[in-house]
């Protein structure tokens, strides 16, 4: 669901003073608007993904074979 931004108006809401600004979802919003609770302000902008730059190939480096031991 989408989230709207709505300011307190007629009520302590969620134990947010009058005049404070809350993020509901938007059907909370339109109900407690109606009912004179809060006045919806602006629809809350979601957090969008951008796609990341694609991974360099890390270079592993070199391993160092283990001493090499005399036969005798």
């Amino acid at each position: 669901m989408t989230n709207v931004k709505v300011k307190t108006i007629g009520a302590i809401f969620n134990d947010q003073p009058i005049g404070s600004t809350v993020e509901l979802t938007k059907a909370e919003a339109e109900h407690y608007s109606a009912l004179g609770y809060v006045e919806i302000l602006a629809e809350a902008k979601t957090a969008t993904k951008s796609e990341s730059a694609p991974k360099a190939e890390t270079k592993q480096p070199a391993r160092k074979s283990a001493p090499k031991t005399k036969d005798k």
